[in-house]
């Protein structure tokens, strides 16, 4: 377990790195580590305690680096806003908390929604093409325009403006992922994914890029205690876990689509900046267990990591769910001193060099790790993304209507 903290922890701080790829390398170890003596059970309980780690870690480098994987890519605006507030820290210990949190309300919901699921797993599977299709319209419709007081004119340029970016990002999604065998990668950890130029292009580089414009000073990264109500940071919690929940029973409905669910709904604001972030956390680690529970239940891996955790161990019983369910929950207690600590070494860390320097350094790392993980063809795709995630800062519409990237891929495989 202590190993697969390790592993995920360095799978979430550094950009690029996702818990599916070490897992792969993992399962491609096994009958090395087998020769060795180890256990197969053992590299399973590496595996499902790196997802578990990772999804606290990796708020990190979203934060303070803009580079998000696919669970913290609408985490970046709130983040990014509190850095420049110097509360950096503070916004990695809301993240830490809204993880912690949803271990113990994941472990209330497993239950009813393991019943619920089994009852009724194929009616939905044959409906998730409209209940996707539901979604990518609220996310759509959710865009009001400027002010509290909006008139019905601009709130249709809004929804026009969404719309047209959803489905630009969505052509962009498929004729990439239809792309994906193409690439060809310098370096080989794993099989390289799109998902990495799409996301940091999408959603890193551009408020990197306006960083740039506006050449903001980063203040001093300061201590301070979360200034979130115990209340609302268990309704953040509450609606994250939630939201990843019950987006792990279905296949190719990834976390990025849980966290459309929280951000359809919440609102701008300082105040609410906060209460998101808890909630994008409880996405991340709700997905991971419920991606374990949803193998035992229904028998299908919701997750690259469980997937390879089924090629290890084969079929689980209930004893063996009971103990990986121990091992995730153990991984999230040790995991959450660790985040605090990244997150209070990042702060003193960043706050001590030119941001913009810091900004220009970030855009050519993500430019360097697109060329490095998905050869040239992923950087003319990051290119691309980071043209396309521009719109949203431009015409004020929500940055939601960028996840159009993974819904509507998503939409026309199951229809």
């Amino acid at each position: 377990m202590l190993a697969g903290i390790v592993v995920g922890c360095a799978a979430g701080l550094l950009p690029g790195v996702h818990v599916n790829n070490t897992s792969a390398i993992l399962l491609g170890m096994t009958p090395s580590l087998a020769a060795l003596g180890l256990p197969t059970l053992y590299v399973a309980v590496i595996i499902v305690a790196s997802t578990i780690s990772q999804s606290f870690l990796d708020i990190v480098p979203s934060i303070f680096l803009g580079a998000p994987d696919e669970a913290t890519a609408m985490a970046v605006l709130p983040g990014h806003r509190m850095l420049l507030e110097g509360r950096g820290a503070e916004a990695v210990r809301l993240s830490a908390m809204g993880s912690a949190l949803a271990i113990g309300i994941s472990l209330i919901l497993i239950a009813p929604l393991s019943f619920f699921f089994k009852a009724f797993n194929g009616l939905l599977q044959d409906s998730m093409g409209f209940i996707l299709i539901a979604i990518s319209a609220l996310t759509i419709l959710s865009n009001r325009g400027a002010g509290p007081f909006a008139g019905l004119c601009e709130r249709l340029r809004a929804i026009a403006w969404a719309a047209a970016i959803f489905c630009t990002c969505g052509l962009l999604g498929l004729v990439a992922f239809e792309a994906e065998p193409l690439l060809s990668p310098p370096v080989r950890i794993a099989a390289p994914s799109m998902l990495l130029p799409l996301l940091s292009g999408l959603f890193g580089a551009p408020t990197l890029l306006l960083s740039l414009r506006s050449t903001p000073a980063m203040p001093p990264q300061h201590k301070s205690s979360p200034s979130l109500s115990a209340g609302d940071t268990l309704k953040g919690a509450f609606a994250g876990t939630a939201a990843g929940a019950l987006v792990s029973w279905f296949p190719a409905v990834s976390a990025g689509v849980a966290t459309t669910l929280t951000g359809i709904f919440s609102k701008k604001g300082e105040h609410d900046d906060r209460k998101y972030l808890v909630s994008v956390s409880g996405v991340n680690t709700a997905n991971a267990i419920f991606s374990l529970v949803a193998f035992y239940v229904i028998g299908h891996p919701r997750s690259g990591a469980i997937a390879a955790a089924q090629s290890v161990i084969g079929a689980i019983d209930f004893q063996a769910f009971l103990l990986l369910l121990f091992v995730m929950c153990l991984s999230g207690s040790l995991a959450y001193p660790l985040t605090l600590a990244a997150g209070g070494l990042a702060a003193m860390a960043f706050s001590k060099v030119s941001y913009s320097m810091l900004n220009v350094s970030v855009l050519l790392f993500l430019g360097a790790m697109c060329v490095a993980m998905t050869g040239f063809l992923g950087l003319s795709v990051f290119l691309a993304s980071a043209m396309i995630g521009l719109a949203p800062h431009l015409v004020n519409v929500r940055k939601t209507c960028l996840m159009g990237v993974l819904l509507v891929p998503c939409i026309l495989y199951f229809i």
